[in-house]
């Protein structure tokens, strides 16, 4: 049977038939979740802009194993797409009012009893490691005291000593002294919508700076950091950013608009962009290691 339905219609069946989660297509397609239910309920006002709309559209399509160029040419001509439906299989689609849309509920929070056998059982394997490390100190056997008296030491064979002991921690802490390798950010893998880059030697805090040319207009979202979910557009009146990777971060990826136009320091280490030569959306893999030292 063939039947017409909306791009939105046409990416969540293609999703739900792969049996992914909202959470799960997120991570796939690098595409927050929020802009995924736009695009699946066909309220592209929810979306920054014209660009951006078919720069997600043509991204989630292909993730998804979908025809990208039918899907841009149906939103360019503002109609349905065909598609044939099995017989079995019977669907109710509802178009919900981006006034009607409802977030996800939060897990609901568990009352306190909940944990009391959970905590119950963890006060038993503390009891039982302080007992056992009790019993391991009390039949700790006594150490023999070696320390004698019957030798005595001429002020000069103690001075000698002195001096040796004074040359070997010198000698030791030479050896042992060490200094911090440089901070260095390397791109690994690249392609021309998508880079990974390795930092490292660095310390927190780490901060991606990003810093658009005169008459750009770009869209950056950046995952584990202080930028806000929704992103952020630099323009001229607003032509630069400051994103803070949270403490402790392994990773973090970068979303952009375009790379045309845009520049990328970490820390001061200009990150290497001449890859993304696509005018379209494009990927940022930032793989983090702190800093190490070298003798």
């Amino acid at each position: 049977m063939v039947a017409i339905k909306t791009i939105g219609q046409v990416l969540k069946e293609k999703r739900t038939q792969l049996g992914l989660g909202l959470s799960e297509a997120e991570q796939l397609t690098q595409i927050q979740k929020l802009y995924i239910v736009a695009l699946e309920t066909d309220d592209y006002q929810a979306l920054p802009g014209d660009f951006y709309i078919k720069a997600y559209l043509k991204q989630y399509a292909e993730k998804l194993g979908l025809n990208a160029e039918r899907i841009i040419q149906a939103y360019d001509e503002g109609k349905g797409i065909t598609v044939e439906d099995k017989d079995d299989i019977q669907e109710t689609y509802h178009f919900v009012k981006p006034s009607e849309r409802v977030e996800p509920e939060e897990e609901e929070q568990k009352p306190w009893q909940h944990y009391v056998p959970i905590i119950s059982l963890s006060a038993v394997a503390l009891l039982i490691l302080v007992g056992v490390v009790t019993a391991v100190i009390l039949n700790r056997p006594e150490t023999p005291n070696l320390i004698t008296n019957d030798y005595a030491y001429s002020n000069t064979a103690s001075t000698a000593k002195k001096a040796k002991s004074s040359q070997t921690a010198k000698r030791e802490t030479s050896s042992s002294s060490s200094t911090a390798a440089a901070p260095t950010v390397s791109v690994t893998q690249a392609t021309t919508t998508a880079i990974t880059a390795q930092v490292s030697n660095m310390t927190d805090p780490i901060t991606v700076s990003f810093s658009a040319a005169a008459g750009s207009r770009i869209w950056v979202g950046m995952t584990n950091s202080n930028v806000s979910a929704g992103g952020q557009i630099l323009t001229d009146g607003a032509n630069t950013l400051d994103g803070v990777i949270t403490t402790g971060a392994t990773s973090s990826v970068i979303t952009l608009g375009t790379a045309q136009g845009l520049t990328i320091t970490i820390n001061g280490t200009p990150l290497d962009l001449s890859a993304l030569t696509t005018t379209g959306a494009s990927k940022i893999t930032l793989q983090i290691d702190r800093t190490t030292t070298t003798s």
